[in-house]
């Protein structure tokens, strides 16, 4: 019998506050996560900000510290040990500090922190770890991790987001300094650091013993955005959330079409206790993984053509509604078909006459050249690795500086392209089929 439950929700409008709330309700409420009173810590993942390889959304942050607020704690704390920059630039470059004064939190440079020393078992390749003394403290610990491949883990999730606590003061400002600090321009004089490497012996072992030092009480992968680590990202408006980060990572890495049952990282974490890595033991609650399943895989070759219902459910109902009064100038309705306002309605309205056969060619038609002209530079240049403001710049210079906005309309409003909004860059896809029937 599935002992853990695992949410996962989808970020409609971009209001994640009301996400957040369908979270605390599938997962039986946070009263126990939050008591009234107690000292909460939220970490997110501020690797390398600013960046384009996948950190955790500030309005993400902004949202847990908003509903953490609700239920009376003592003290809010916005804690990260950054690895590649200071941990107060990144706080700077991602607005924690008008979070954290809007809300009376603190912020926390775990980096800085003394440390606990805190044993862990022996095979884990070290006696203990010094834990910072604001986790130590704390009543709760919030993870706001990234839904990213990273390195040989093969995903940067829960479990791994705790590679930030390893602090600066012990472990070196890059976590393995240590281990590296022979090769040029590695580390800097002061920053070496004393303890085994964050990485050390490696890094499967080494996760897992700061997951048995520190425990999360909940975790919140942040699908807003997916990424492959690399700088290639595609929007999900996905979050996935449990009170038992293992749990959590496991629906994760199933979501991504990895095996969670074959990663050394679960599998370690396991064997210690920490949590189920089988499906069969975990309820899936919310939206069902093969919804809500990406293969972040795919981002290495730049995604360019996603189905139709994907690319539609990235639009606001506001677009949506555009869409469909277009439709009906453009004949694609016909007259006498009710209007439809409900966002799911319309969602499976358009899905249907957007598929239909021969859709394209037609909509194609009503097409002026230069709406033409850009999609052709779109299937050429766009992509989740591309950026809308490349596509614009090679418009303007094929047609001496013309305004492309119209042009940009005209796709949008006939569903033959869709501009996506990204923390990093924006960029367009293309609905499964188009590039064929442009020839």
């Amino acid at each position: 019998m599935a002992n853990e439950r695992v949410a996962i929700v989808k970020v409609v409008e971009q209001r994640i506050d009301t996400a957040l709330e369908e979270i605390a309700c599938l997962l039986g409420g946070l009263d126990d996560v939050i008591p009234a009173g107690s000292r909460v810590l939220i970490k997110p993942n501020f690797v390398f900000p600013p960046t384009d390889r996948g950190i955790t959304h500030p309005e993400l942050v902004e949202a847990v510290v908003r509903l953490a607020a609700d239920f009376s704690p003592r003290e809010i704390l916005i804690a990260e040990g950054s690895a590649d920059v200071y941990t107060t630039q990144g706080f700077r470059f991602q607005g924690m500090g008008r979070i954290a004064a809007r809300y009376g939190a603190r912020l926390v440079d775990l980096n800085l922190e003394e440390g606990i020393k805190t044993p862990v078992p022996s095979e884990l390749g070290r006696e203990y770890i010094m834990v910072p003394k604001a986790i130590a403290e704390s009543d709760a610990l919030i993870s706001l991790p990234v839904f990213k491949l990273w390195g040989g883990n093969p995903l940067s999730l829960s479990l791994k987001n705790l590679i930030g606590t390893y602090g600066g003061r012990y472990y070196g400002y890059n976590k393995d300094s240590q281990h590296r600090g022979y090769l040029e321009g590695y580390t800097l004089p002061g920053e070496l650091g004393t303890e085994l490497g964050a990485h050390q012996p490696d890094t499967h072992t080494s996760i897992c013993a700061l997951n048995v030092a520190i425990k999360t009480h909940l975790a919140i992968i942040d699908g807003l955005e997916g990424g492959d680590g690399g700088g290639n990202f595609i929007r999900l408006d996905t979050l996935i959330a449990g009170k038992n980060p293992v749990a959590t990572d496991t629906v994760a890495y199933e979501m991504a079409h990895v095996d969670a049952s074959q990663v050394k990282t679960l599998q370690l974490c396991q064997q210690h206790g920490l949590g189920p890595c089988d499906l069969s033991e975990i309820e899936v609650v919310g939206e069902r993984i093969e919804n809500a399943s990406f293969d972040l895989a795919r981002l290495r070759d730049n995604v360019l053509e996603l189905p139709v219902d994907f690319c539609l459910n990235l639009l606001s109902t506001g677009e949506l509604l555009q869409v469909q009064r277009a439709m009906y100038l453009y004949n694609m309705i016909d007259a006498d078909t009710p209007q439809l306002s409900e966002r799911d309605d319309l969602l499976a309205s358009l899905t249907g006459v957007i598929s239909a056969p021969g859709y394209y060619a037609t909509a194609i038609n009503k097409c002026s050249n230069y709406a033409v002209d850009l999609l052709a530079i779109i299937a050429r240049e766009g992509g989740t690795s591309g950026s809308l403001e490349r596509v614009y710049q090679t418009f303007t210079e094929q047609h001496s500086r013309l305004f492309c906005y119209p042009s940009h309309r005209t796709l949008t409003r006939l569903g033959l392209a869709y501009a996506v909004d990204s923390t990093t860059r924006d960029y367009y896809v293309l609905p499964e089929g188009i590039v064929q029937a442009l020839g």
